[in-house]
């Protein structure tokens, strides 16, 4: 049983890294990886709130080296930038540039579209026991 957890949770992870590969939006956008995408998104979502370096390594699970080189790319390729926050500065809050708040604005089509495709003839109650599987999944590995 175990094995076909991890075989099928891999297969839907790649055919999701596929619909997004193959997508418009990526063809539009090709210097944007799917990491960026998603810290883009992360980003728009959350839209009003400051957002810290440590808010993506917490919501992506990456280290804060990992994520420093992240933010650096994405600021020589003009999509984040860095402002200083009035309380402390040595905090810096990460906010979009006007060309990610329009690659989000696409990028949140197209994922509405996958998330229309994967959750396709779910019910609400399935859909929120799906949703607690894997937050507890997640979970579980971080342990």
């Amino acid at each position: 049983m175990q094995r076909e957890i991890l075989r099928d949770l891999r297969a839907i992870g790649c055919s999701i890294k596929k619909h997004f590969d193959n997508s418009q939006i990526k063809k539009e956008f090709e210097r944007v990886s799917g990491t960026h995408g998603w810290v883009i998104l992360f980003l728009a979502e959350n839209e009003g709130k400051d957002i810290y370096q440590r808010d993506l390594e917490k919501q992506f699970g990456i280290s804060r080296s990992t994520t420093s080189k992240m933010l650096a790319h994405m600021e020589q390729e003009g999509l984040v930038g860095r402002e200083k926050v009035a309380s402390d500065d040595r905090l810096k809050k990460i906010v979009l540039t006007a060309k990610s708040k329009e690659l989000a604005l696409k990028a949140g089509e197209d994922r509405m579209m996958a998330v229309r495709k994967l959750t396709k003839g779910f019910t609400e109650e399935e859909l929120e026991n799906l949703s607690d599987y894997l937050g507890r999944m997640r979970d579980n590995m971080k342990n």
